[in-house]
């Protein structure tokens, strides 16, 4: 859903259809309008023929009366449509001539009104009509002449032109917007082809190929800043990596060997005890060292060599080099292989580092004739110690750099260790837990994802 929600495809996708359907609908409803206004104007009409036509019947008969003269036809109409109403008035607006179901009340608070004068009017049952006062003037005399039309007709006609218009909308609305959203991802598509294609090579991209460049002449001139913008960040990145693999190379070479002049020096001194404890620290500034560059070297090569591994091989190797170490301190280490055989894709060297800061560190923190077991389950190497459970609050924050339990402080040790052991389980598609238990804490280094 995220991924979705990030799409510059479909937020296009999604702001074409809204504009789209916004242009319909306001389209739609000014068409309706001008409509309805057609429809008024047509019943305005209407009204104003019937009121001329009943105008041309009024005259004086031959004994010399007024009188509305209806043919059989008119008369027809306003008997069959009982809603439809006439009425003349004389000048003082006395009734003269009306249909059988005309009411003054119906017109009254129109009398005042002169011309041509329409207007709406609702009878008692909640029926509405629209009507026509049309002063017609003969003889020099002014007759008001009424008509007023049910308004269910035209109302009628109104309903179905909406009815066919929302029907009308559906039917060919909704496959207009299925095809322009067909046609409008092949146009973002073929727009951004170039960018597509420079987005698949720089997944491509790794520490060890930083030359690699976007093609700036192949995109629109919009985004072309943009592309010259991250060559010139990989033109960059390229420089300070070099930079720093010649410092990581040039720091190993110069620092290890005035160390081991200083060995050497050390080894020749008369005082025995002294050169043992100067040796001492010797063994932690090298210790030191190394975890420094080696938490350098993680830091920058994402992707190192790889090959078909062994981590019960792993295991052995490394409690064979620190075994000594333990029985010095009267702490027994032992190995334990749950499964046999258990191989991932990784790089040896970094494994081999990480399981040794990670026994290393329960060396420390294991109190003397505790021991600390090294088990080897599926795809998992776990170190087991018996020293005092982690509280959670902490476990996060043990892998971060330079970061030491509290009781630790006054040990030596530079806080790295499960820094470059948290790393080298990212490198390899892992994850580095720990599991407290209450006599110790187990540190699972897991590969079970990696393949």
């Amino acid at each position: 859903m995220k991924a979705l929600s990030n799409s510059l495809q479909l937020a296009v996708l999604t702001y074409v259809f809204l504009t789209t359907f916004l242009i319909m609908i306001i389209l739609g409803t000014v068409i309706f309008f001008q409509m309805h206004k057609i429809t008024d104007a047509i019943a305005q009409q209407n009204l104003l023929n019937h009121a001329r036509q009943l105008a041309s019947y009024i005259e004086y008969n031959w004994r010399g009366q007024f009188e509305l003269d209806l043919p059989e036809s008119v008369q027809d109409y306003y008997k069959k449509n009982k809603l439809s109403k006439y009425a003349v008035f004389n000048s003082r607006l006395e009734l003269l001539f009306h249909s059988d179901n005309f009411q003054t009340s119906m017109v009254k608070d129109t009398f005042e009104q002169g011309g041509k004068h329409y207007f709406d009017y609702i009878d008692s049952q909640g029926r509405r009509f629209s009507g026509l006062k049309y002063d017609y003037l003969f003889e020099g005399n002014i007759y008001p002449l009424y008509v007023i039309e049910h308004e269910e007709d035209f109302s009628t006609l109104i309903k179905t032109l909406k009815a066919d218009f929302e029907k009308n909308l559906l039917i060919y609305g909704l496959p207009l917007l299925i095809f322009q959203a067909i046609v409008v991802i092949l146009i973002f598509r073929l727009t951004l082809r170039p960018v597509l294609k420079a987005a698949r090579k720089a997944q491509d991209l790794e520490y060890n190929n930083l030359s690699f460049r976007l093609d700036e002449q192949s995109v629109h001139s919009e985004i072309r800043p943009l592309f010259k913008s991250l060559n010139q960040s990989l033109a960059r990145l390229e420089a300070s990596a070099e930079t720093q693999k010649l410092f990581i190379a040039n720091a190993a070479h110069e620092l290890r060997t005035p160390i081991s002049i200083l060995k050497t020096r050390i080894s020749k001194l008369s005082d025995r005890k002294e050169a043992e404890m100067l040796d001492q620290d010797i063994q932690s500034m090298n210790r030191l060292i190394t975890q420094m560059l080696d938490i350098s070297r993680l830091n920058v090569i994402e992707k190192p060599e790889m090959s078909k591994i062994s981590l019960n091989d792993i295991a052995k190797d490394v409690c064979a080099e620190i075994a000594p170490l333990f029985l010095e301190q009267d702490k027994p280490i032992s190995l334990r292989e749950e499964r046999k055989n258990q191989y991932i894709h990784g790089n040896p060297d970094m494994v081999y580092r990480a399981l040794l800061n990670l026994v290393e560190n329960a060396y420390k923190h294991t109190p003397p004739k505790s021991e600390v077991c090294v088990i080897i389950d599926k795809k998992k190497i776990i170190v087991r110690d018996f020293g005092a459970p982690i509280p959670i609050d902490l476990k996060g924050s043990l892998f971060e750099n330079f970061t030491k339990l509290p009781e630790s402080s006054g040990k030596k040790g530079s806080g790295l260790g499960l820094a470059i052991v948290r790393k080298t389980a990212e490198i390899h598609n892992g994850k580095i837990e720990i599991i407290s238990r209450k006599d110790g804490n187990d540190f699972v280094l897991d590969f079970t994802q990696n393949s």
